[in-house]
């Protein structure tokens, strides 16, 4: 009895200790893993902008929804499947703490203190009631997004769940996406629907007078202009310049969290669309980052414009191009995701990846909002006077919605026209 006792206390005593230092561990790694994530999302946010700025006009996507809902998908894939899309969402370089690191960076949005706004994520898969996932797959994307699973009738009642999985992305998104899937996506054949959506709704640090908003033109493509609500404030912003352009970072009242425009310097001999596409030609990656780094607080005489943009974009064709091909025919290898993934000699792949976001800003805040769904199928100080700087952001110009701790961009747009 005396033995019992000895050793009861003997475990007891070793889970007190250790418990504490495992989570010391884990929060002291937590930087670490939310920087690895946001340099794969940043990356791949600077692809898909380019590849969306191809076509003109305005552009508005949630670079890191998209990441996570592909993340998910690449938790299952196998072979040359998953190669590809490692190399697609720039997770190549770090396969195997992926998951952990977008775990830490979705904990890190939803630990937001709701009394400074609203910043939320969540994920969820529909699964078809004739399937079953492998269950290390539904480990990882339950333990790593907090992806539970419903079960779905796809074969029989395919249009209906294809509304209850809207009716999920609306209420999560507070009702901005609506409709994300739309008729033709959902089939008897869709065996899986990956869902992300993302909610973000943040005051300023410091609102825009309503009374210096007028309406002042727009110069966009070439000799065009209309008139626009432009917003005014005069205040100490992180602003960044050089020959190419001037950048600014506009804070939220959520801490650490803030809008960064990317103005294109005008050129007499270029229209400022132009000017636009040239700049746009210079961003990557590593060259956006050191536009983030290197800012000093400057007092800015900041002009910009109010305004309101909802997107919507079938993603296949983009992700084709950045290199994920496989994962879109029958020859993709999820194996680790479906049991019996070539059941009836058919492999279930990709069928569609849909993406839509809204944003509006005025004078008090921002509201954002995203959605991404991959459909699964198997084929049949004291101040001194100082000079103010002139940012009028009154022609097109690059914005993103950044983590200003980690870097991460949860939103990207370009605005030609207001």
């Amino acid at each position: 009895m005396r033995y019992v006792l000895y050793l009861s206390l003997t475990c007891f005593l070793m889970v007190m200790f250790t418990q504490p230092f495992a989570a010391d561990a884990a929060d002291q790694n937590a930087p670490a893993l939310e920087a690895l994530a946001a340099n794969a999302v940043n990356a791949f946010a600077v692809d898909v902008y380019r590849q969306l700025a191809e076509e003109g006009g305005n552009l508005f996507f949630s670079p890191y929804s998209i990441s996570t809902a592909l993340a998910m998908t690449y938790a299952g894939a196998s072979g040359d499947t998953a190669t590809e899309m490692a190399k697609a969402l720039h997770f190549s370089d770090h396969e195997p703490e992926i998951h952990a690191a977008m775990k830490s960076l979705q904990d890190r949005f939803n630990s937001i203190p709701t009394e400074r706004g609203s910043l939320d994520v969540a994920n969820r898969l529909w699964l078809d009631k004739g399937e079953a996932l492998v269950k290390e797959y539904e480990s990882i994307t339950m333990g790593n997004y907090g992806a539970g699973v419903e079960t779905a009738d796809f074969l029989y009642a395919y249009d209906e769940e294809r509304l209850r999985i809207n009716d999920w992305v609306a209420q999560k998104t507070r009702d901005k996406i609506r409709d994300l899937l739309q008729d033709g996506n959902v089939t008897p054949d869709t065996k899986l629907v990956l869902v992300n959506a993302i909610y973000f709704n943040s005051a300023w640090q410091e609102p825009f007078d309503k009374a210096l908003t007028r309406e002042e033109p727009f110069r966009t493509g070439k000799g065009e202009q209309h008139d626009v609500s432009m917003m005014r404030r005069t205040d100490h912003f992180l602003y960044g310049e050089n020959p190419y352009a001037q950048w600014v970072k506009i804070p939220y009242s959520i801490p650490g969290f803030s809008m960064m425009v990317l103005l294109p310097r005008e050129n007499g001999a270029f229209t400022p669309l132009e000017d636009l596409e040239k700049l746009e030609k210079k961003l990557t990656h590593e060259a956006l980052a050191s536009l983030m780094s290197d800012m000093n607080f400057s007092r800015v005489a900041l002009r910009m414009p109010k305004f309101k943009d909802e997107r919507r974009y079938s993603l296949a064709e983009i992700l084709n191009k950045l290199g994920m091909n496989l994962a879109f025919t029958e020859d993709a290898d999820f194996s680790g995701m479906v049991v019996e993934p070539r059941k009836n000699g058919y492999a279930i792949h990709v069928d569609f990846v849909v993406h839509k976001a809204f944003i509006e800003i005025d004078e008090e805040k921002t509201e954002a909002a995203a959605s991404t769904a991959v459909g699964m199928v198997r084929a049949t100080g004291a101040m001194t006077p100082e000079p103010v700087i002139e940012f009028n952001a009154d022609h097109p110009f690059i914005y993103c919605l950044t983590d200003d701790q980690t870097g991460a961009i949860l939103f990207m747009g370009r605005m030609e026209q207001p």
